[in-house]
């Protein structure tokens, strides 16, 4: 009997040798283990706060993709508004030269560049006269034009101002003056923008130009804090049926004028 038992424990004891051991892991105070460790309310929040981070992060480089596009968009708007608008300035100037500007002679009549713009070095050319046609006039004109719709400021300040200088019968001379106030209000140059308009409102109020400068001179006295001229300049705008009524009124509504 007792060496059956004998027996019994030396073949239980290697059986229990041959099974592979378990392995050893320790255990942190609150009983879970290092592989299994409970997140903690800090991690949690962590996480949570990485996450809206990187969600906040995609919609700004989505919205900034969509603010270039629209400035874009705008940026092209502008300067189809700005080619349309310079058209038709050229075709009502056109009209309004036909009906006023025509010399009364005939209607090929020359106009005659002052004197100052002679070469005066030769004393035979100080007595001629330069011939300029209408179409000399409304070709320069138009050039002065393209550099403004070209974006060459610069150039189209000094091509107007020119233009203004050379030929003094031009039908287009308050067109020139409203475009350097556009250019200049542009700028950031406020009282050579006012200048310009001022010269329109001053010595060609029956012009179409004038309502416009009417308008942009409201805006420009309000800004300066000039509060009485700025109504009384809008209020006479805000009474054209064009487009510079319609915005005069607007401007007023919307400052509360």
């Amino acid at each position: 009997m007792k060496k059956r038992c004998l027996l019994m424990a030396a073949m239980l004891s290697s059986q229990l040798v041959a099974q592979p051991l378990s392995p050893v892991v320790e255990l942190d105070s609150s009983g879970y283990s290092d592989a299994n460790k409970k997140p903690s309310a800090v991690d949690i929040q962590r996480a949570e706060q990485f996450y809206q981070m990187q969600v906040l992060k995609d919609e700004v480089k989505m919205l900034r993709g969509k603010v270039d596009e629209l400035s874009y968009q705008l940026q092209q708007i502008k300067q189809l508004q700005m080619d349309d608008y310079l058209d038709l300035d050229r075709r009502l100037s056109a009209i309004t030269s036909a009906k006023t500007a025509i010399m009364p002679a005939t209607q090929n009549s020359i106009l005659m560049v002052p004197d100052a713009q002679l070469n005066t070095s030769d004393p035979e050319l100080i007595e001629q006269e330069k011939i300029v046609t209408p179409e000399d006039i409304e070709a320069d004109y138009l050039a002065s034009s393209k550099l403004l719709k070209d974006r060459d400021f610069d150039g189209a300040i000094a091509a107007f101002k020119d233009h203004i200088l050379n030929y003094s019968q031009s039908p287009y001379l308050a067109n020139a003056h409203y475009w350097l106030g556009e250019i200049f209000e542009f700028k950031g140059e406020s009282e050579l923008a006012v200048e310009s308009f001022e010269v329109i409102i001053n010595n060609y109020s029956d012009h179409n130009k004038a309502m416009d400068a009417r308008y942009k001179l409201g805006k420009l006295y309000h800004k300066k804090g000039e509060t009485q001229q700025a109504v009384a300049m809008l209020k006479q705008a805000a009474q054209s049926n064009g487009g510079a009524g319609a915005k005069a009124k607007a401007y007023l509504k919307a400052k509360g004028l």
